[in-house]
């Protein structure tokens, strides 16, 4: 009887074990899902590897829309690591109207734009950023003043001002609990 429970306990075991949970996942799999709930995550491929902030500690990702001088000002940020090995995303506006659930092209970072932005190192070894001439685009896919949430996607190819080096930023999404 042993036997049989053992040989029983053994199959279940094994039928059980799913092959594609030993494959290793792609970069894209690696990517937060895109979701629309507050779930604090933040994530996108650059240059086709995934970036993803951890959910909670100093590099979780955060976000904040005000309303400052009778315009509106939105900043959704992710970044990981610290210091020199330090990259962070920031996406965001300058004296806008009320935001929607719409899309919106990512331009310089002045006032009455949106814009995003990618930089490597405290000292901020590598600074790309979108401009008016190569737009990147973002889609805002939930927009809940009730309840202090903002979701979307995100994508733009950032330019050093220096050196002229370009960075892809790709298959953003971020889902968050906004602060204003």
């Amino acid at each position: 009887m042993k036997k049989l429970i053992l040989l029983l306990l053994t199959t279940f075991t094994l039928s059980s074990c799913n092959k594609d949970d030993d494959k290793p996942k792609t970069e894209l799999e690696k990517l937060p899902p895109a979701t629309q709930t507050g779930a604090q995550t933040f994530g996108c491929l650059i240059d086709g590897k995934a970036f993803v902030p951890p959910k909670f500690g100093t590099n979780a990702p955060n976000a904040f829309y005000q309303l400052v001088g009778g315009a509106y000002t939105l900043s959704i940020y992710g970044s990981t690591d610290g210091g020199p090995s330090l990259k962070s995303i920031n996406i965001g506006c300058l004296d806008m109207p009320l935001i929607q659930e719409t899309s919106y092209l990512l331009k310089e970072e002045l006032s009455n734009n949106y814009f995003g932005e990618y930089n490597i190192g405290g000292g901020i070894t590598f600074s790309g950023a979108t401009t008016t001439a190569k737009p990147g685009t973002l889609t805002i896919t939930r927009f809940d003043p009730t309840n202090f949430i903002i979701s979307g996607t995100f994508s733009f190819k950032g330019k050093e001002i220096n050196t002229g080096e370009t960075v892809e930023i790709t298959e953003g999404r971020f889902d968050m609990q906004y602060t204003n």
